[in-house]
């Protein structure tokens, strides 16, 4: 038992020195690829933070090592965790190819992607994007008095990410102002929201999405004969991706995975005379009382918000629970000052 903790120890050793024979020879020995030093970091992880090492993350990876080992000690998280959050993008993509779980959170409840978008990396943003998402692409964005103003922008709708991966997930809508953005400037949760199907009769056909957290999402494609981008839009919107990934529906860890009931799609078309006084006044109408309750937990009712951003996104025991892990925003991942609690009269 002694020797084989030693020559894990020394294999871990070789990957932070770089020595990929070194480590293989120490595998043919009966060396554990999962060696963990004084901080929880296995060979992988400690390669995961160094381009410089790329080659010996894919000797580790090649010879069997946990793409997803999950540590909980002073930088928690998955080999993904520690590569996103350095901007890596190479190594974040050998990771996603070879099985590393882009939904995996830490214990402070961040995926790689939400490092990756607080530290601004926009390329390791849009790799596990690319990875991960139903949809992805430009489109218009309807908006103003009369809806008279319109501008591009880039959406994506992905799944979101889970302590508990055996659950079905949700989905969320993110909106960038630019693609080169690392930071979306909406993220709206679909499973919350109320999406009409556009008519396609008409001129310029568009998906109204209303949310409880804000004016409604009024999205058209970017050229008026692309209806079909319009449909899958509107098909991801419902689950059913753009693409078919090798791996989803991503966190198959369990039988009773897939999309959760996350959109309610209106049995009409959406009808844009009732929806532009909602988009010019700020005016929303309740559904179902998604918007009253937490958007965390989904039992207790909105008690508070978050500062600065001002999203009233949950209940007290929540909010306060996630400002003390330093996470950000779940509507828009801004930083958090505080936390206000909020009272109706």
């Amino acid at each position: 038992m002694g020797l084989q903790h030693s020559k894990g120890k020394l294999l871990y050793q070789q990957a932070r020195s770089g020595n990929s024979e070194g480590i293989k020879a120490l595998r043919n020995e009966g060396a554990s690829l999962e060696w963990t030093d004084i901080k929880g970091r296995t060979p992988l992880m400690v390669a995961s933070m160094n381009l410089q090492l790329y080659d010996v993350a894919k000797t580790l990876i090649e010879l069997g090592a946990d793409v997803n080992s999950l540590t909980v000690g002073f930088s928690p998280g998955t080999p993904l965790h520690f590569a996103a959050k350095r901007g890596l993008e190479q190594m974040v993509k050998l990771l996603l190819l070879n099985g590393a779980n882009a939904l995996v959170m830490n214990v402070n409840d961040q995926t790689a992607l939400d490092l990756a978008t607080d530290k601004g990396h926009s390329n390791v943003v849009r790799a596990i994007e690319n990875h991960i998402c139903l949809f992805s692409g430009w489109m218009q964005e309807l908006y103003g008095p009369g809806l008279l103003l319109s501008r591009n922008v880039w959406v994506v709708i992905l799944p979101r990410g889970s302590r508990t991966l055996t659950k079905a997930y949700n989905l969320e809508l993110d909106i960038y102002s630019s693609a080169q953005d690392a930071r979306p400037r909406r993220i709206i949760p679909l499973w919350k929201a109320n999406t009409h199907e556009p008519n396609f009769n008409r001129p310029v056909p568009v998906v109204i999405i209303n949310s409880p957290y804000g004016d409604p999402i009024i999205l058209a494609a970017v050229n008026e004969n692309e209806k079909q981008q319009l449909q899958q839009f509107l098909n991801a919107c419902q689950g059913i991706p753009q693409v078919m990934h090798h791996s989803f529906p991503f966190n198959n860890q369990g039988p009773n995975v897939g999309p959760a009931a996350h959109t309610k799609i209106a049995e009409d078309p959406a009808d844009l005379s009732e929806t532009i006084p909602a988009a010019t006044t700020g005016q929303k109408e309740k559904k179902d009382g998604d918007s009253s309750s937490c958007v965390i937990c989904s039992d207790a009712p909105v008690e508070g918000a978050f500062i600065p951003c001002g999203h009233m996104a949950g209940c007290m025991s929540c909010l306060t629970e996630i400002k003390g892990k330093n996470s950000g925003c779940p509507v828009c991942r801004a930083s958090i000052d505080q936390v206000i609690r909020l009272y109706v009269v």
